[in-house]
């Protein structure tokens, strides 16, 4: 999610809820395993981006991470007696089965990635229409989510993303070479290598990561030749990738008591009878 959404989302929702929005700098690089991992408990303690065996995630107090899988166990060890729904899972259960999922939860960890997944499958036109009804979803989620006992939301992204005009062979960079752990459109994470031109080299001490780690990002908007969409991409450094914001809602007395059901007559009606209708 982008820092300019989550103040569309604010809006929609302010009417009926205390919201505010705060930016913050996601991870670098700005990949989805590196902000996920970010956003865990205790990354505010201890954070870093390493390899492990050829493999790319982040130690988040201790424990390496690099995907659900790893994040699942690492908050499960953390709060045993969280509940994780996926988005479509909140906006699909009834009213009472989402309440007794999430009765007696100290946290609901809601996860949503629909962004994502049509952003980089290069489904340009569907993913605009995603994004179009991703917050009208959201606003959803947190209503219900309210109605069943929930008070307080935070809503964080992992990472901002670059969602543009496809790019022609004129913004296509080579890949530095060297050791390479990940190439991404926007980024590349290994050891040496060159420097190709158009591109900044950082080192995992200057971004304040322990290991000996380097990372290279296009200037601009170039990308690497790396596959993938040439509209939809995230990783490097720019403003739209690295601003992410940080939402919080507070909604109190939530939870209402149903009402009683209610007759309803209806008049002015056509007539209609089983196998045809008719019309008076």
């Amino acid at each position: 999610m982008r820092y300019e959404m989550a103040q569309e989302f604010a809006q929609q929702l302010e009417s009926s809820a205390a919201v505010q929005v705060q930016p913050a700098i996601g991870a670098i690089p700005t990949i989805t395993k590196i902000g996920m991992a970010a956003l865990m408990p205790g990354a505010s303690r201890s954070f870093t981006v390493v390899d492990e065996k050829g493999k790319l995630g982040a130690l988040v107090d201790g424990s390496f991470v690099s995907d659900w899988a790893t994040r699942k166990k690492f908050w499960k060890a953390r709060i045993p007696d969280l509940i994780e729904l996926e988005l479509d899972a909140v906006l699909e259960l009834t009213p009472r089965k989402l309440q007794t999922r999430v009765a007696g939860a100290p946290v609901v960890l809601v996860r949503s990635g629909e962004i994502d997944q049509f952003g980089e499958a290069g489904q340009v036109h569907i993913a605009r229409q995603v994004m179009a009804t991703v917050l009208g979803n959201l606003v959803r989620a947190v209503r219900k989510l309210a109605a069943a006992g929930v008070s307080r939301f935070v809503l964080a992204a992992d990472h901002g993303y670059q969602f543009i005009e496809e790019k022609g062979d004129e913004m296509k960079t080579d890949s530095p070479g060297g050791q390479e752990v990940e190439l991404h459109r926007r980024c590349w994470i290994g050891r040496g290598g060159q420097n190709p031109a158009g591109t900044v080299r950082v080192t995992s001490a200057e971004l304040g990561y322990g290991g000996a780690l380097e990372f290279v990002f296009p200037k601009g908007l170039g990308v690497f030749k790396a596959g993938g969409d040439l509209a939809y991409h995230h990783g490097g450094l720019s403003l739209q990738e690295l601003v992410v914001p940080v939402v919080t809602v507070r909604i109190e007395a939530a939870v209402r008591e149903a009402r009683p059901a209610q007759k309803v007559r209806l008049s002015g009606a056509p007539a209609v009878q089983i196998g045809r209708a008719s019309c008076r």
